[in-house]
């Protein structure tokens, strides 16, 4: 595989499953089948693994790493499954977007000035947050990523407008 230098998340290996070295796979997407085959396991470096999806298992997908034929094997290998962006499908719709498109995304409060930039999208369970870093420096903050206060997403202007940002700053 080629290494480029942005690479989107695509799932997860949650656990080891069975006898025969099998691991779960959270997917991170819709299109499940960007999972078969060969996959980097950091955002950086060479490092892949080749991988067979066998079936759906709930939320998550059973799937054979080349190579791996134990429980033991399967245990260790707890990782991020990664793709070269230029694999993903461009998006002809302006409301839709890659998550990992927002990152680096200058923010702008209801009076048009920018406070600071998204540095990431977490979810802890409860729906993603925008990992913003304040202009005026400190500590990052989250903003739920819901309507009620992401009004606007251009990346043609390379900005989020965010309604009432300051109230999520913890000072």
């Amino acid at each position: 595989m080629k290494n480029t230098k942005k690479r989107i998340c695509i799932g997860k290996i949650s656990s080891s499953h069975g006898v025969k070295g099998l691991v779960k796979i959270a997917p991170f997407g819709i299109d499940t089948s960007l999972l078969n085959g060969e996959l980097y396991t950091s955002e950086t470096g060479n490092d892949t693994l080749n991988i067979t999806l066998k079936n759906s298992m709930g939320k998550h997908i059973l799937a054979q790493i080349e190579g791996v034929t134990s429980p033991e094997q399967a245990k260790t290998l707890k990782c991020s499954l990664y793709v070269s962006r230029e694999t993903l499908p461009e998006i002809d719709n302006d409301d839709e977007f890659y998550i990992e498109d927002l990152k680096g995304l200058d923010v702008i409060d209801s009076n048009n000035e920018t406070v600071g930039s998204i540095i990431a999208v977490q979810n802890y369970g409860a729906g993603d947050l925008l990992e913003i870093k304040p202009k005026a420096g400190g500590s990052s903050y989250f903003v739920p990523f819901q309507d009620e206060y992401v009004n606007n997403i251009s990346l043609k202007n390379k900005c989020v407008t965010i309604e009432n940002a300051q109230d999520f700053i913890i000072e």
